[in-house]
C-alpha cells in the first residue's frame, strides 16, 4: 500500500529526502494537507525537529567556543551531532523497510512540538 506524501514520491524516497535534508521535514512539518499518511506526517515532524536540534546545537556551539573560548563544549556538541546523524541513517534504513522508527528523545520531542 503506497502512503501518500507531499512530494508524491514512495515512502522510503520520501524519507530518505526529508532526512538528508532536514530543512524540507521543518517545511513540510507546517503543511496541514489532510490526506497526508499519518507515518509520512510523523517523519516530516522528527526530520523537522532534528533541523531545529541541529539548528540550536550550532549556535550553542558557536557562541560557547568562539564568543566564551571553552573550545571542549564544541566537542561534546560534535559527538552528540554525530549520534543523531547515526539515529538519522538508521531511520533511512527502517524506511527502506517500509517501516517507522522513532528516535528515543527526538519523537516525543517532535510530538510535542508539532501538536
Amino acid at each position: 500500500m503506497k502512503k501518500k506524501s507531499i512530494m508524491g514520491l514512495e515512502y522510503k524516497w520520501e524519507v530518505f529526502l526529508v532526512y538528508f535534508l532536514t530543512i524540507l521535514g521543518f517545511i513540510f512539518s507546517f503543511m496541514k494537507d489532510k490526506e497526508v499518511d499519518k507515518d509520512v506526517k510523523f517523519q516530516y515532524n522528527q526530520a523537522g525537529t532534528i533541523f531545529i536540534i541541529n539548528l540550536a546545537i550550532n549556535i550553542i556551539s558557536s557562541i560557547y567556543s568562539n564568543v566564551v573560548g571553552i573550545a571542549y563544549i564544541s566537542y561534546i556538541f560534535s559527538v552528540l551531532q554525530f549520534v543523531i546523524f547515526i539515529f538519522v541513517i538508521f531511520t533511512i534504513v527502517k524506511a527502506f523497510k517500509n517501516e517507522t522508527y522513532r528516535v528515543p528523545v527526538i519523537s516525543d520531542l517532535a510530538e510535542k512540538i508539532w501538536k
